[in-house]
């Protein structure tokens, strides 16, 4: 019954107007944790699931928190140029620090369809909201997110939450599969969540009319670590007296075991959608509260976030500038612990010859030739194929070899429509 309440709130909100909310200290700095998990498999998503060069996969993890003024991507936006590289290639070194944010962070890629990858990051009071991508390997524009979620509720910080989250498409290029060749978008359009039936071509790679909606394709849990006090750095009464650090068992009543995002994101467009003429007709520089941010769960009781507030709106009273001086201090100190046991992990000599000596015995494979010219029977819609060599047998120990065929729909000039059925005999 509570996520009943808690589901329900939102469409509530839209209609009422909401009240202030009180937003976090910001003389502290919170650590958080980021864990991904992904759960891209062939028992979840069968249709054309990527198996060999390249497997499915996911690319290395770009998050930042920031402000309420700054935007990585939203659905029914155009994304950035920036973004634009992202979801195609998986290149973030276009994105970067930009005004409105506070820490820019990462998080290794995941070498296969299923699995788990985390990063730790700095939120504060003024940077409360935190956005985080990754691209989905391969395909053409494709990618996960969560776009703007406020970390900070009622003034406390959230402990812990879980984010359920859908493919999302950069509205970058044309493609309806994974392996789908390069195909731009012109004019560009707007970023979209997929859906089992959205978009509806028969080919698309998640294309399945018969569920109500698709699996949740991976999830974002955000775990608060610690707070760093700054009354702490510059009134301590001895030497020895460190940092106060709040232990997750103590501050359990802000938990949110499992979050919808995508729906979220749905009911957050119904209310932009809603509020962006009053808004913009006011000259205003508002922007409004996005997608997560209608849920929240404080002291197990629901609640709704804000109205949009001013993007140049300014707290009445912050850290000075020593303060912050002292705040980016222990920031750049913790990334670079960060980054060194990042690179430790990464450069072991052991698992480096490890995983050359797998290479050895693996089946190696030429790149794909062309494709062919497309083939039908007479319909509007026939096949290309294309192939490749085998380089090298498989040593035993080592990975068999992948397919040397693929095939693809392709489109040929006719005047005769294909029976409905046609298109689900010859989908795999």
């Amino acid at each position: 019954m509570a996520w009943l309440v808690l589901m329900l709130l939102p469409l509530v909100a839209a209609a009422l107007p909401a009240t202030d909310t009180d937003s976090c200290n910001p003389d502290k700095m919170t650590v958080y944790r980021m864990v991904l998990h992904t759960y891209w498999t062939r028992e979840k998503f069968p249709k054309h699931y990527p198996d060999w060069r390249p497997p499915a996969q996911w690319s290395r993890i770009y998050g930042v928190s920031h402000s309420r003024s700054y935007v990585l991507f939203r659905l029914g936006r155009r994304v950035s140029a920036p973004v634009r590289q992202f979801a195609e290639s998986g290149r973030s070194d276009s994105l970067g620090s930009s005004p409105g944010t506070l820490d820019v962070f990462g998080a290794p890629a995941i070498s296969q369809g299923a699995g788990r990858t985390e990063a730790e990051f700095f939120v504060d009071g003024n940077h409360s909201r935190v956005s985080v991508m990754a691209r989905m390997v391969p395909s053409p524009d494709w990618f996960i997110g969560v776009d703007s979620f406020d970390l900070c509720v009622d003034g406390n910080w959230i402990d812990s939450i879980t984010i359920e989250v859908d493919p999302l498409d950069a509205g970058t290029d044309n493609g309806f599969t994974f392996t789908a060749p390069n195909w731009p978008t012109a004019p560009q359009g707007v970023a979209y969540r997929i859906t089992s039936k959205y978009p509806s071509h028969p080919a698309g790679s998640f294309f399945y009319p018969h569920l109500r909606r698709l699996p949740p394709i991976a999830t974002f849990q955000f775990i608060k670590l610690r707070e760093y006090e700054l009354s702490e750095v510059f009134h301590r009464d001895s030497d020895d007296r460190r940092y106060d650090v709040l232990q997750l068992d103590k501050l359990s009543h802000n938990n949110i075991d499992v979050l919808d995002g995508n729906r979220a994101l749905s009911i957050a467009e119904e209310v932009e959608r809603a509020e962006a003429p009053r808004i913009y007709s006011e000259g205003s520089l508002t922007t409004p509260d996005n997608a997560y941010s209608y849920y929240s769960i404080t002291n197990n009781t629901a609640s709704t976030t804000e109205e949009p507030r001013s993007a140049n709106e300014l707290p009445t009273s912050g850290p000075t500038a020593s303060e912050r001086s002292a705040l980016r201090s222990l920031a750049r100190r913790y990334r670079a612990r960060r980054r060194r046991k990042l690179r430790a992990d990464n450069t072991d000599p052991a698992e480096r010859r490890k995983r050359k000596r797998a290479k050895l015995l693996d089946c190696r494979v030429s790149d794909w030739g062309e494709w062919s010219p497309c083939r039908n029977d007479g319909g509007c819609v026939g096949s290309a194929l294309r192939t490749r060599r085998i380089l090298r047998r498989q040593r035993p120990g080592g990975k068999p070899c992948p397919p040397t065929a693929q095939s693809r729909w392709c489109a040929t000039n006719c005047t005769t429509p294909v029976p409905q059925d046609d298109w689900r005999n010859n989908l795999t």
